[in-house]
């Protein structure tokens, strides 16, 4: 369902940006999941889920570049958000696996979607940034 939506999501926006004339960026939110399993989250329909968006990203950037529309994906790692705070038991992997020692804020999302929507990335699309720390480098060893 959440492919679904993202889905329906971008449709929308294409269709206003096509409307304006003036091209635009669409930023979708994948996940490390998409990048690789973590042996301490038993989640796989969420890893196949978020993989699908990372490819419906790559494929629309194809589709909508006629239109000057940029569709790009970003794969957070270990965010600290209110729904990371609930995994209490691995709190210290959150804030020790990646390899920058320390679990994502916010904020770090935050840079790279402003980067995305902005004229600096008017030559980017169908690109995934992986915002984990180095995570996705393959440091998981939980």
């Amino acid at each position: 369902m959440q492919v679904l939506g993202s889905f329906f999501y971008a449709q929308l926006a294409a269709k206003q940006m096509t409307h304006q004339g003036d091209g635009g960026s669409i930023v979708m939110i994948a996940s490390i999941a998409a990048h690789c399993a973590i042996p301490a989250q038993r989640v796989s329909i969420y890893g196949a889920s978020k993989a699908a968006i990372k490819l419906l990203g790559k494929t629309l950037a194809v589709e909508m570049a006629p239109y000057n529309i940029r569709v790009n994906t970003l794969s957070p790692g270990f965010i600290r958000t209110q729904m990371s705070r609930q995994f209490s038991d691995i709190q210290d992997i959150f804030r020790s696996t990646p390899p920058l020692g320390r679990i994502g804020e916010r904020e770090d999302l935050a840079m790279a979607v402003a980067y995305l929507l902005s004229k600096g990335a008017s030559y980017t699309t169908g690109i995934d940034i992986a915002i984990t720390g180095g995570l996705h480098n393959g440091r998981i060893d939980v």
